[in-house]
């Protein structure tokens, strides 16, 4: 299992805009009560809190999830970074024990500016980072997956969330790097989240997207001023 999780994984690293939580309730048409979620980053990392949007009662409700997936029986947040439940291949999130159940029902959108990654080049033991952010339009919209899971120490509950991967494109694949997330068109954002859609068509929607879709820039998250 743990194999199979660690090739899912892109860099781990996004980027959310002062600003988000009205980006996101105008654009994805979502409710929700903006004070209540969205933390400002210009370096998201797993185990912080991500935007995201499911379906509740056939209405988009916008909150704040924190960024890995939490099967209810998880022991503590250490789940998230010993199996790097913050992305899920997919390719086998239908199969796969983790994620088949939330796969079937469980489907949510996460909204982020950026994202980041490190890539080596030339056999270097260092990464050059690399911020890709969209062409057009301020967000990016992720194909995720939701769990709820209470903390046993605390009690309190936590909606958790992990972003979807897939192979990258031509853009990506020259950084290099061999995984990116799969990006939804507005179109496509409630095909994601319909119950009733099957799964050979949500699966066709988790394709690389067009390289025309984002920019690649040197510099990482303190180089764009992602926060303001």
């Amino acid at each position: 299992m743990v194999g199979a999780l660690v090739e899912a994984r892109m860099c781990g690293r996004v980027g959310v805009k002062k600003g988000i939580e009205g980006l996101v309730l105008e654009h994805l048409g979502a409710a929700g009560a903006t004070e209540d979620w969205a933390v400002p980053s210009a370096n998201v990392s797993p185990t912080n809190a991500i935007p995201g949007v499911r379906l509740v009662d056939g209405t988009r409700v916008a909150a704040s999830y924190l960024w890995g997936f939490m099967p209810p029986n998880a022991p503590s947040r250490a789940f998230i970074s010993e199996y790097f439940t913050f992305n899920a291949r997919a390719d086998k999130i239908a199969s796969g024990r983790l994620y088949s159940k939330p796969f079937k029902s469980q489907r949510c959108l996460i909204a982020v500016h950026a994202w980041f990654e490190w890539p080596k080049v030339g056999g270097a033991k260092k990464g050059t980072p690399c911020t890709i952010t969209p062409t057009t339009g301020d967000l990016f919209v992720f194909a995720g997956l939701w769990g709820l899971w209470t903390d046993p120490e605390t009690g309190i509950g936590h909606d958790t969330a992990t972003v979807i991967t897939t192979e990258p494109n031509e853009l990506v694949a020259e950084l290099p790097h061999h995984r990116m997330p799969a990006i939804l068109s507005p179109i496509e954002w409630t095909i994601w989240l319909d119950p009733k859609t099957q799964s050979a068509d949500l699966q066709a929607l988790l394709r690389p997207a067009p390289p025309e879709w984002m920019d690649v820039r040197h510099g990482g998250p303190n180089d764009f001023g992602l926060t303001k």
